[in-house]
């Protein structure tokens, strides 16, 4: 093998196992801005597994996969794939996590919107589609715009 083939399996062996080290259940209140200026705020369920995991919205009914993509500094990059609630929620956005403390910043892209949380560790992991990190009354399940 040349040098240079060498030195970029080496960085990806890095990433995957950096990616590989991060496992853990995390939830709370996802907001996003939506092009309509509209704010929207929904419960968010974060499973990771090092490179795989997922997503799931309880308050929306919908959630999915998430796929490593790729490793920068303390943010690792996920493509999430959204397998049920299709019509409620939007797929193929790109998530963004880094540790902060026990806690997790999180943030979605995709479609023109960008939607944030403080995920933290003290809740109760539940099944995909049920459970909430709030109260329904405090969540406000506001759609695809």
């Amino acid at each position: 093998m040349r040098p240079l083939h060498i030195l970029v399996l080496c960085f990806l062996a890095a990433a995957s196992a950096r990616a590989e080290s991060l496992s853990g259940y995390w939830c709370g209140i996802g907001e996003q801005n939506n092009t309509d200026g509209v704010k929207s705020c929904w419960s968010a369920n974060l499973t990771l597994h090092g490179t795989a995991g997922r997503m799931d919205y309880p308050s929306l009914e919908c959630g999915g996969t998430l796929t490593f993509e790729r490793v920068d500094g303390s943010t690792r990059f996920y493509r999430e794939r959204i397998e049920y609630g299709r019509d409620r929620c939007l797929d193929d956005g790109l998530v963004k996590v880094e540790p902060q403390g026990a806690s997790m910043r999180w943030e979605w892209t995709g479609s023109g919107i960008t939607a944030t949380a403080v995920l933290s560790p003290n809740c109760v992991e539940s099944a995909p589609k049920t459970g909430s990190a709030e109260p329904p009354a405090v969540v406000s399940a506001l759609r695809q715009p």
